[in-house]
């Protein structure tokens, strides 16, 4: 073993000559061997070499005081959370257990009372603010130490650095700057360019726009004010690719809450305290009514959340919200505010029946940590360009995204608004439905069935039957077909010269 003095920054292999570090109440952090900075734990700053046991009124005290020494606990003021120093951040997950488990030892015929009392009176000893976790977003904890996002700078876990978020993967520079040069070989390289080559074409925006979506997690703070959205039906590939981002960030550092309980859910919100990234795959499409907590969220801003039975607080959650859907939920607010705060990304290829389907790819790309580990040092690049910037390289006007979104959302609406104009003459219900699949299938979407169609399209248009061409027929008044205009390769030819 291995052992260093936080304050003095001594290093040695014996613990006992930290002795004097120890009696001037110095944290001392245990390591495996000098290379590996993986922390084993911290070792207790008294020295105490007999086991204690306290049996008088000043039992809690004594009790509180002792775990203190043994180990470094802190409370958020906000929510009464115990956390635990794990020698690379701080956690809720043992805190309380460990304190009742310790006090059993400590007091002689110890009760539910006396392990309660010393649990409290840590707390009571212990308040942090909640803003001090995860303050500097430039500070980003790894397996394998603290890293600075802005310069690089790789250094030592410290229980000085208060955070609650530990990525599980390691930073190593990259041995080139060129993301192909790097990534070529992984199989998340070949996944990810695969699922944008649809047709022979590959979609190189969309997949820069991925790779710096992936990216945006590693920073602690909002940029561009953006969410994301992924669009697509079918084996496409996008719910692998929200797994992989969540095994690259941890199970722990990533909230599952759909936009909806977002928007409406003061008690589900809390959940995205100390998170990285909110991810919810398969949207359902209830009808987004407020949209208010969504644009406070990316836009850094704070917003009212509640722990059941617990005074409500204000939050500035960092987390990047990440969705997907096959079809987007209708939505009321329809303006500017809302639709500028997506990027929405396609994933049109289907990979049911596809000889270049991977089986298990997803299982593959989790578990490989070599992998996921080059792949996090690349992406840190990518962080590091995106947190000087402000901008993601490629992104629509929030008119373009209005558009989209709408159409997917409600196509019939879309298709009696943008494909239907008025006209003293009629159509037959046949050649309506025959019109309205080619614009779905034209714009890859799977037509209703004609009773369907016809039931949805009679809340636009008058319906009935009549005398025409010759016969009775069922019919839409008034109508014409507003058909998409057509570029001829003449055209193209003169706008290129």
């Amino acid at each position: 073993m291995h052992y260093q003095c936080t304050s003095c920054d001594i290093k040695d292999t014996s613990l006992d000559d930290f002795e004097e570090c120890r009696q001037n109440g110095h944290d001392i952090l245990e390591f495996l061997d000098a290379e590996d900075h993986s922390i084993v734990k911290p070792i207790s700053s008294k020295i105490n070499n007999k086991k204690a046991s306290f049996d008088d009124k000043d039992k809690i005290d004594d009790a509180a005081k002792e775990l203190q020494n043994k180990y470094k606990f802190v409370t958020l003021r906000k929510t009464g959370e115990i956390l635990l120093y794990t020698g690379k951040i701080y956690d809720n997950l043992q805190a309380e257990s460990i304190i009742k488990e310790e006090t059993e030892k400590l007091i002689p015929n110890c009760t539910t009372y006396h392990r309660n009392e010393v649990v409290n009176k840590i707390k009571a000893q212990t308040g942090v603010n909640l803003d001090a976790f995860d303050a500097d977003p430039n500070l980003i904890t790894l397996e394998n130490g603290i890293l600075n996002l802005d310069t690089l700078e790789l250094k030592l876990h410290t229980p000085e650095h208060h955070s609650r978020v530990l990525l599980p993967v390691e930073y190593h520079k990259p041995k080139s700057d060129d993301i192909e040069e790097n990534l070529k070989d992984t199989l998340f390289w070949k996944f990810l360019k695969s699922s944008f080559t649809v047709n022979g074409k590959f979609r190189k925006d969309d997949f820069e726009t991925t790779l710096e979506i992936i990216a945006s997690p590693i920073i602690k703070h909002h940029v561009d004010e953006k969410s994301f959205m992924f669009l697509g039906q079918g084996e496409n590939g996008k719910s692998v690719c929200l797994s992989y981002v969540e095994s690259l960030l941890g199970k722990n550092n990533v909230s599952n809450i759909t936009l909806q309980d977002i928007s409406d859910d003061k008690f589900m919100r809390a959940n995205l305290v100390g998170k990285s990234a909110n991810i919810f795959s398969d949207l359902e499409q209830n009808e987004l009514k407020h949209t208010g907590k969504i644009k406070a969220i990316t836009s850094g801003e704070g917003i009212e959340v509640q722990k059941k039975h617990q005074q409500g607080f204000t939050l500035y959650p960092f987390c990047k919200l990440f969705f997907s859907c096959n079809r987007f939920p209708k939505v009321y607010d329809q303006t500017q505010g809302f639709f500028r705060r997506w990027i929405i990304i396609k994933w049109d290829r289907n990979f049911e029946n596809d000889p270049e389907r991977i089986e298990y790819l997803r299982e593959k790309l989790a578990s490989n940590l070599e992998e996921k580990n080059l792949v996090f040092s690349y992406l840190v690049n990518i962080a590091n360009r995106l947190n000087k910037v402000g901008k993601f390289t490629h992104s629509k006007d929030w008119k373009t995204i209005q558009k989209e979104w709408n159409a997917n959302a409600d196509p019939i609406d879309d298709f009696a608004t943008n494909y239907i104009i008025d006209s003293e003459h009629h159509k037959t219900k046949r050649e309506t439905y025959q019109f309205y699949k080619e614009v779905m299938l034209s714009k890859g979407e799977t037509p209703l069935g004609i009773g369907q169609f016809s039931k949805a399209f009679s809340e636009y248009r008058d319906e009935g039957r009549d005398h025409f061409d010759n016969k009775t027929q069922r019919l839409w008044y008034n109508i014409d077909f507003k058909r998409p205009q057509q570029t001829t390769l003449k055209e193209v030819d003169d706008i290129k010269s």
